[in-house]
Formats: C-alpha cells, sequence, structure tokens
C-alpha cells in the first residue's frame, strides 16, 4: 500500500493559475528591464516620484518615505528594477514562484502605500497583490514550471 502524498508534494493542475503566474512574470520583466534601458537607475526619477506621492501616502508610512527611501532613493531603484527583472523571470520559468511571488507583494504593497490608497492607480496595486496571492498559495510553479521538477526532488520544500 502506498503512503498518500501530502498537500505539500502534489504538483498543481491548474493551468489558469499558469496563465495567472506567467501575466505577472511578463508585466514585472517588461517593467524591469524598461527601468533598466530607461535609465531609472541613473536617474533621479524615482526620488522626484516618491516626492510627489509623499503629501498623499499613508500617515504612518511617510516616515518610511521620508527617513528611508527619499534619501536612499539610488539604491531603492537598483532594488526596484532588479526585483522585478528577477522577480519576473522567475514566475515566467516557475522557478522559485512562492519567493518570487512574495517579492512581487512585497513590492506592490509598498507602491500602493506611498501611493495613499484610495485612486484607481491604487486599485491595480490591489489586483496585482491578490493574483501574486494566488499565484503563492497555489504553488503555481509547478504546473508548466521549473518548480515542478524540484518540488519532485525536494518535496518537503516550501520554496515551491
Amino acid at each position: 500500500m502506498t503512503k498518500p502524498k501530502g498537500n505539500w508534494q502534489t504538483e498543481t493542475k491548474l493551468w489558469q493559475v499558469a496563465l495567472l503566474r506567467i501575466f505577472f512574470g511578463y508585466y514585472f520583466f517588461q517593467d524591469g528591464l524598461g527601468k533598466l534601458t530607461g535609465g531609472f537607475t541613473g536617474s533621479d526619477a524615482l526620488e522626484k516620484w516618491l516626492t510627489t506621492k509623499t503629501t498623499g501616502a499613508f500617515g504612518w508610512y511617510k516616515p518610511f518615505l521620508t527617513g528611508v527611501a527619499i534619501p536612499h532613493y539610488q539604491l531603492f531603484a537598483w532594488l526596484v528594477t532588479w526585483g522585478m527583472i528577477l522577480g519576473g523571470l522567475a514566475l515566467l520559468l516557475g522557478l522559485l514562484t512562492r519567493p518570487a511571488a512574495l517579492v512581487g507583494i512585497l513590492m506592490t504593497l509598498n507602491f500602493y502605500l506611498a501611493k495613499g490608497g484610495g485612486s484607481p492607480a491604487t486599485t491595480s496595486d490591489q489586483a496585482f497583490m491578490a493574483g501574486l496571492v494566488v499565484v503563492f498559495l497555489t504553488r503555481a510553479g509547478r504546473s508548466f514550471g521549473c518548480d515542478r521538477w524540484l518540488a519532485r526532488r525536494y518535496p518537503d520544500s516550501p520554496l515551491w
């Protein structure tokens, strides 16, 4: 008699969730490449964006923006750019999907908090976060992704 597989060891058959993962991966990868080739990391574009958004940001989030993010905007520009490129690539390939989805959720959450909520731009942030939570929870990298093989080799890992 074979031992039944636990939920952590099964692969998902939800190809629709794989499409969602690929959509987010493509979006993040393209946006990150645009930032890299468009000079986002070498300019003060992020500083200007953060400075204009600070007035509308959530009150408890403003000290982070003014005390950490704006003074270190160059570092954050690189983190955002490479987070989008590497996270997008990981989502496209279905490789380390859960950590990549978490990175996407955290970046989008920070964009949402900086905007202060309430505008149509923040509803797209909310939709992205919700979609990435679905990708994270359903282990979407196991459908048409490299996480499928990693899960077979290392079935007890929570990373895929």
